[in-house]
């Protein structure tokens, strides 16, 4: 249940509700605007207790518009205590051509807590011919177990750089991504490579384990197939794992 929500400004937390009995809460984060512009600055914070599970999403995308000059900030921390779970999975983040982003994820566990989520990014809208030809974005995501870090990632893309084209870069695709899991290991990592092999995915990705950290990572033309593709991973990672039927949040069949 959602003990606690407060808010100031336009950032939203609709009501929780479950899909079916031992499911966990699920709960939606809406921003009415509908976009990010320069200057914008939105942070999120979620605590989950003590044995506690919760599931959090995004009824849509994401967007960051265009911006001359200023920079837009989006920052989310997000808490769980011992023996608690998160399921952290917003739809993708889009990345109008000229947009300025900053996005930056924090999350911090307690001993036994865990961890599933995933950031999507789409780099200008291709499907409308528009390409990130101008603007910047730095994303830092970092997971720590009391305090220690497990996973430092960050990146910073620049619209029209050569990156964004080259083999050790992007190699074209205009969508990156990259999934983690806390509290499964390297005994999860066969079946996941399982899930990339034969999944009809359109695209480039693979897997590894570090430590305690499970990490997926894609790169794709769409932010659609790595939704797609994600979402097969998380199915068996709660099977094999979680010991839970594989389940969409409900938000996302509206």
């Amino acid at each position: 249940m959602l003990v606690r929500r407060r808010h100031r400004g336009p950032l939203r937390v609709q009501r929780p509700f479950r899909s079916d009995a031992g499911e966990p809460c699920q709960v939606i984060v809406l921003h009415p605007p509908g976009g990010i512009v320069g200057g914008d600055r939105l942070s999120l914070d979620v605590s989950v207790g003590s044995h506690a599970q919760a599931l959090i999403t995004t009824p849509g995308a994401t967007k960051f518009y265009r911006s001359p000059h200023a920079t837009a900030l989006q920052r989310t921390t997000l808490n769980v205590s011992s023996a608690g779970l998160l399921e952290w999975l917003p739809q993708e983040t889009l990345l109008f051509d000229g947009a300025r982003a900053q996005i930056e994820t924090r999350v911090e566990l307690a001993a036994g807590a865990r961890f599933l989520g995933w950031e999507i990014t789409g780099l200008g809208l291709p499907e409308s011919g528009r390409q990130f030809e101008r603007g910047a974005c730095r994303t830092r995501w970092e997971i720590r177990r009391q305090g220690e870090p497990l996973w430092i990632d960050r990146a910073h893309l620049y619209g029209g750089d050569e990156r964004l084209e080259a083999a050790w870069g992007l190699a074209g695709h205009s969508v990156a991504a990259s999934l983690v899991f806390v509290g499964a290991g390297p005994s999860c990592l066969d079946g996941v490579r399982t899930v990339l092999g034969e999944h009809p995915f359109d695209g480039r990705a693979a897997a590894t384990c570090l430590g305690e950290v499970l990490v997926c990572r894609a790169l794709a033309s769409r932010t659609r197939h790595v939704l797609d593709l994600f979402s097969a991973v998380r199915d068996r990672l709660r099977c094999a794992v979680l010991n839970a039927p594989a389940a969409r949040p409900r938000i996302w069949s509206t």
